[in-house]
């Protein structure tokens, strides 16, 4: 029996989208496994707080294993504020199958220009996979990234992570 106090609680979860998939991933780690754990939705105000937070690239640099968890692979940052031409995109890395990655994180909801600046980023970097990260991700968005996974080549895949805050017992905030 393993103990509530040796439990890691797995402080940001998030929908997942990709293609015609949506999964919500809510876990927490006891012992060598990760378990379901049901939380409380909180109020879009926190949300936007605790988005604030993770929509600053240095921090989800600094906590890139919780992305890594939610996608199903490793995510290794090279750079933050990678430079592409007059542009930057937030993060730039390198997958554990030795792909290129690029990350944009968006605060609130998804709209055109950050669709416009994953796709400048991907191919200017010659990236394999665009991660696209919002508290908001809309439906026309949302079929837009699926579109992109049906029509682009099989080594090119576009993902669109949605951001929530969920309270867990007494537990510090999670998104």
């Amino acid at each position: 029996m393993i103990t509530k106090d040796k439990w890691i609680w797995m402080p940001h979860p998030a929908h997942f989208i990709c293609s015609s998939d949506c999964r919500f991933f809510l876990s927490t780690k006891v012992g060598d496994y990760i378990i379901s754990t049901v939380g409380e939705l909180w109020q879009d105000r926190q949300v936007r707080e605790i988005h604030a937070q993770v929509y600053d690239s240095k921090w989800l640099e600094e906590n890139i294993d919780y992305l890594n968890d939610v996608i199903g692979f490793d995510i290794t940052i090279e750079s933050r504020e990678e430079k592409v031409g007059p542009f930057k995109v937030d993060l730039y890395g390198e997958d554990n199958y030795g792909n290129k990655v690029i990350i944009e994180n968006q605060f609130g909801r998804t709209d055109h220009t950050h669709l416009g600046q994953v796709i400048t980023y991907l191919t200017n970097l010659e990236a394999n996979t665009a991660i696209w990260i919002s508290g908001n991700p809309t439906e026309e968005h949302t079929k837009a990234i699926d579109w992109l996974n049906e029509t682009t080549p099989n080594d090119v895949s576009f993902y669109l992570i949605k951001i929530e805050a969920i309270k867990i017992g007494n537990q510090p905030s999670a998104a």
